[in-house]
This record gives structure tokens, C-alpha cells and sequence, in this order.
């Protein structure tokens, strides 16, 4: 790489000889310019490097690889590891109470100071921070993680308390990657340190002013940490791709703009980078992808019509210790449950689990059985085996594969591919209640539906067609013939808006989602 640099930057170099007492102007490298956040190459556009690092030679054809080169060549100068500088907006800070914020800076190591004052220099030299003021500080510290450079971070605890909240409607992460996992080509693109192109107001900059021990700072630039940042920031992304929804979708600092035809996607990449270049916006092309076919995005690998738990993930879940505290089984059940719709019968595994977490207190230690211990390495096990779910096409008709047993619901939202093939789109389950046991077979049947429909309305609305497959044959008439059970009626009204037909399946041919439901059951 170093090599192919070098005959890009000498291409137009002039060779000269010098002679012994001829006066020569050396630069050297100065180590100390290694900033974490801002790199010494601030403007970087080696398409070498993009094509190596996308393998774009085993995902394009010679042809393809020239017109994205063009293309990229075209927005050069957006690439870069020092942040830009957007005249879209700026952060501001409302707060609720007037009292000022004045924290002591927190006592830090010698060491930790060395590199502290280290860092603070580069930021003024960046021009990310400058000189401020003492009527508002709060204190900064040095996160030191292992294999990462140190990271100074500011603690805005006490002035987010007092802060103004502003909402920002989260996007739907299922939905995202459910869209993005459907494309046969997609790119990712990755602000350079997101926050920081964004500048902050005079009235913001006073405020968000921190403490070291070894003076106080003013930041210029958005700082991580503060409570409105991401109401900010995706406000900010919101308005720039506005009218780009169907192809380009923002999560944070990230952008991933996917297509199914090689000539539509060029021209999605064109505008999404010309909205980009307006902005004064700039990409870290070493965090970038372009023109892939399956790529890592929110948690997942996604693309080709296919997703599947991202593999540092899963290993972070499968690395997990046995907890010993409540604490740490909601950090297991957080980090196994975001794919939980990898998981048949999710709901019913984790039931030993969420047990332990009974009772008035929310920490402590747990009384750790053999159910347990089945129902952890059950999870580990299912997540290892590398499940796959198919991106829904919503022009293809939805199957639901339904059965209810004494104990609970088992549900599988499918489709058929061109081979005429079913796969699973998600699975969903549901443990019934002490009433819901009580139900007779057919209303055990019909709650299962209800409850699917309601819990998919996304995917089945009235304009949809689909169906319900079921190994309970009086259900085959229930649109039609529903009994004098007067819950069964309301049931059916609530039925009545989607287009849908039911489906006798026996038995035999409906293992897979009976066995959701059979699953044993803990007491």
C-alpha cells in the first residue's frame, strides 16, 4: 500500500541531484501530531486502497470499478479524517433552571495528566476547543481503554440534569435492516468524528465549557456526552437526506444507501455524496464501503436478501461469563435479546432467566439453577449455529405458520422464493397466561392469531394478502362460520379488515412450528 502511495504522490515529481554544501529544507515527521481523533493526512482520496478495502475486484466487473472510481473521484475532496464544518446548523443548549454548573476538575495520575495536556494541545491546534470562561464548567477525564488510544471525555452529568430535553423519533431498527438487508448492492458511509461537524452556539459554547486541572476549555465543536447531541445530529442527517428515504437511510453517523441495479446505485451514491458536499460534511473513506453485497450494518450482516447476527456480536454473547447477579443477567438478556428474532421460541428459553429477576430488588445476587444454566447455554448454542432470516418482499405474498399448545404460541412469518421454496422471514413466540391455559383449543387458535396479526400489522396490513397456515382444521371456516363464543366474535371482527385465507396443514406437515409450541415449558 505504502508503494503504490508513493507512485501515486511522486507521479508528477521532479528527480533532482545535490552536491555536497548545497542548503536543503528538511521536514520531519513530529509523533506527537497522532491525535486520535484527527489524523496528520487530513485529505486522503486513494481509490487503491477503497478498491482493497471493499474487494471490489470480486464484486465488480472491470467496467463497474472505472465508473465508481470516476464517481468518487469526483467527490475527493470529501474525504477526510479531519472533521468538516456544517452551515446547516448549530447545537445550542435550552436550560431549565439558571443556576450555573461549576464542577472541580477530577484528580487524575501524573501520567494521566501528561497525556491529557497532550491531547488538550491538539484540540487547540485543531481549533476544536479554545480558551474559556469559569462561570460554567464541568469536569473532563481520560477514558483508557486496552488496545485503544486514550480518549478524553467530558462528564456533562450535572449540566444534563438542567438541560431542556429534545426528542428525536428513533428509527426502526428491525425496519431498517429488514430494508437495507433486501438490496444487491449497498454502500455505508461513515462521517469523520459526526458530532464534531456540527459548531456550537456562543450561548452553548459558555455552557458546555469543562475543567482540567490544568485549566478551563471552551469547545467549539459538538461534544460528545452532552444530552441533545443525537437530537441534533439526527435532526441535522434527517433534513440533508430528506427525499432520499427509499434508498439512503441514516442511524447516527452512519449512511447506508442501497440499490438493486448497478446504474441505480451509481446515481444514488451521487446524490447522497453531492447532499454531503453541500453540507460541508466530511467521510472517513478507511470507515467506509461501497458497492457490496452484504455488509455490517446496526448488528447485523445484511444484504443479498439474507441477514444474519453479526459475528462480534454473537461472540460477545457466546464469550459471556455465567452471571451471578441481576445485574449481569439483564446484561445477558440485553445482548442476547436484540436477536431475539433469530431465536425460536425466545420467549420460553429465557423464561429461567427473567425468573431470577423476581422480587423487590432490582440487584443483588441470584439464585442460579440447572434451568438456568440449560436456558444460557440453549441461547449460546442457537446464536453459534449462525441462524439466517430472508428479507420480506412486499410484493410476495406472507405466510403465517401458527400452532398453539396448553402452554403457549409458536409463530413463523415466511415467504416462498421463485423456487416456490418457503423461508423464514422472522420467528415470534409467547408464553400464555394462567387464563390464556384455560381456553378452550379453538380459542387457543384464534388468540394465537389475534396475536400475530396485531404484533405484524407492519407486514400484514388490509391491503395484503395472506395466509395462515394452521394444523387446527375448525379455523379453516373461521372467517365464515364463527361459533355463538362471544369472544370468538370479537375476535373475528378484529379479523375482518385484513385481506387474509386460512389454511388447514396437518400435523405432520406442520412440525416445525408445533414444536415452537411444545416446547417444554418451566413451572
Amino acid at each position: 500500500m505504502q508503494t503504490k502511495r508513493k507512485v501515486w504522490y511522486d507521479r508528477k515529481a521532479i528527480k533532482r541531484e545535490f552536491s555536497e554544501g548545497d542548503l536543503v529544507l528538511v521536514v520531519s515527521t513530529n509523533t506527537d501530531e497522532n491525535f486520535p481523533a484527527i489524523d496528520s493526512e487530513p485529505t486522503l482520496f486513494d481509490f487503491d486502497e477503497i478498491k482493497e478495502s471493499s474487494s471490489l475486484n470480486d464484486k465488480l466487473n472491470e467496467q463497474q470499478i472505472q465508473e465508481l472510481h470516476d464517481l468518487l473521484l469526483k467527490f475527493s475532496k470529501i474525504f477526510s479524517n479531519k472533521p468538516g464544518k456544517t452551515h446547516l446548523v448549530m447545537h445550542d443548549i435550552q436550560l431549565i433552571e439558571n443556576t450555573p454548573i461549576q464542577c472541580k476538575p477530577y484528580r487524575i495520575s501524573p501520567r494521566q495528566t501528561k497525556i491529557l495536556e497532550t491531547e488538550i494541545d491538539k484540540m487547540l491546534k485543531h481549533k476544536i476547543i479554545e480558551l474559556g470562561d469559569l462561570d460554567y464548567t464541568s469536569p473532563m477525564i481520560l477514558v483508557e481503554v486496552a488496545g485503544k488510544d486514550p480518549r478524553p471525555c467530558i462528564d456533562y452529568r450535572k449540566l444534563n440534569k438542567i438541560t431542556k430535553t429534545q426528542f428525536f423519533p428513533l428509527p426502526n431498527i428491525e425496519q431498517r435492516v429488514e430494508t437495507v438487508a433486501a438490496a444487491k448492492y449497498i454502500s455505508v458511509l461513515d462521517l469523520t468524528k459526526g458530532y464534531w461537524q456540527i459548531p456550537l452556539t456562543p450561548n452553548a459554547q459558555r455552557i458546555a465549557t469543562f475543567v482540567t486541572s490544568f485549566g478551563t476549555f471552551r469547545p467549539l465543536r459538538m461534544p460528545f456526552g452532552l444530552k441533545n447531541a443525537p437530537f441534533t445530529f439526527s435532526k441535522m442527517m434527517a433534513d440533508i437526506l430528506h427525499g432520499c428515504d427509499h434508498f439512503a437511510v441514516p442511524y447516527l453517523d452512519d449512511v447506508a444507501i442501497y440499490s438493486n441495479l448497478w446504474e441505480v446505485h451509481l446515481s444514488h451514491l451521487n446524490a447522497i455524496m453531492s447532499k454531503i458536499k453541500d453540507a460541508g460534511l466530511t467521510i472517513k473513506p478507511i470507515k467506509c464501503k461501497f458497492a457490496q453485497d452484504r455488509v455490517k450494518y446496526l448488528g447485523h450482516i445484511v444484504g443479498r436478501g439474507i441477514r444474519t447476527p453479526n459475528e462480534v456480536k454473537v461472540k460477545a454473547v457466546l464469550d459471556f461469563p455465567v452471571p451471578t447477579t441481576k445485574s449481569q443477567v439483564r446484561a445477558f438478556l440485553g445482548l442476547a435479546g436484540y436477536y431475539n428474532h433469530y431465536i425460536p421460541m425466545f420467549s420460553s428459553i429465557v423464561v429461567p432467566l427473567t425468573e431470577t429477576l423476581k422480587g423487590k430488588l432490582r440487584q443483588g445476587k441470584i439464585n442460579w439453577t440447572e434451568e438456568c444454566t440449560r436456558a444460557f447455554k440453549e441461547l449460546k448454542d442457537k446464536l453459534s449455529q449462525q441462524p439466517i432470516l430472508y428479507a420480506p418482499d412486499f410484493n410476495k405474498e406472507f405466510i403465517l405458520q401458527n400452532d398453539a399448545s396448553n402452554s403457549g404460541m409458536g409463530v413463523i412469518l415466511a415467504q416462498k422464493d421463485d423456487n416456490d421454496k418457503e423461508h423464514p422471514v422472522l420467528y415470534l413466540s409467547k408464553k400464555f397466561s394462567e387464563t390464556e391455559k384455560k381456553y378452550s383449543t379453538t380459542e387457543r387458535e384464534c388468540a394465537t392469531i389475534i396475536f400475530v396479526v396485531k404484533i405484524l400489522q407492519c407486514y400484514l396490513d388490509g391491503h395484503t394478502k395472506f395466509l395462515i397456515t394452521t394444523d387446527h382444521n375448525p379455523l379453516v371456516w373461521l372467517k365464515n362460520n364463527v361459533s355463538l363464543n362471544p369472544q370468538l366474535m370479537r375476535w373475528a371482527l378484529t379479523l375482518q379488515p385484513y385481506n387474509y385465507t386460512v389454511v388447514h396443514r396437518s400435523g405432520k406437515n406442520h412440525k416445525n412450528v408445533d414444536a415452537l409450541s411444545r416446547t417444554p415449558w418451566p413451572d
